[in-house]
């Protein structure tokens, strides 16, 4: 079955170990599922951003040739789930150098904007750290703005700040 025709049919965690499937069977089918997640359709992106998210999670890897893309994609999303699916696979992979600045901008951003979802703001904090790992001069800042958000979070959130800040400025 086409990727798109399964997304379509159903949004569960079916559909989605179907899509996983048919890419381990057919590597070619991973090209038309990031296509389904750069679809303009509304329910074709928001459910194609769960299968992204697994395979971001298991083989990021795989994801760096689409940077650009996630990168562009994220200017005008149609859906939260492609902002959180999308951050929640950079955590995973290490950031070619050359995207570093973007990527941390927007999840800067993120970060510091009580009105984001918590899930894509707490993504965004493990991103940031991990390219302050490569680019230390951004850890304090990054650290303070973190200190800032601790108000605006969810336990979960907090949980997370505290210990990227420890880590930070350790």
């Amino acid at each position: 079955m086409e990727i798109k025709q399964i997304l379509l049919s159903e949004h569960s965690r079916i559909a989605s170990e179907k899509i996983l499937a048919s890419i381990l069977q057919n590597p070619l089918n991973f090209d038309a599922l990031m296509d389904c997640f750069f679809d303009k359709e509304y329910r074709i992106c928001q459910r194609a951003s769960w299968p992204v998210g697994v395979i971001g999670e298991k083989q990021p890897e795989l994801l760096i040739p689409y940077l650009p893309r996630m990168i562009h994609n994220l200017e005008k999303p149609l859906h939260d789930a492609i902002i959180r699916n999308t951050v929640r696979t950079w955590q995973f992979m290490a950031i070619p150098d050359e995207f570093q600045g973007h990527i941390f901008d927007i999840c800067f951003k993120f970060i510091t904007d009580p009105k984001k979802a918590i899930a894509i703001r707490a993504f965004s904090i493990t991103v940031c750290a991990n390219i302050c790992s490569t680019i230390p001069e951004l850890r304090e800042e990054l650290a303070t703005a973190i200190e800032d958000q601790i108000e605006f979070g969810s336990s979960g959130f907090v949980n997370r700040a505290m210990k990227t800040i420890k880590m930070l400025r350790s």
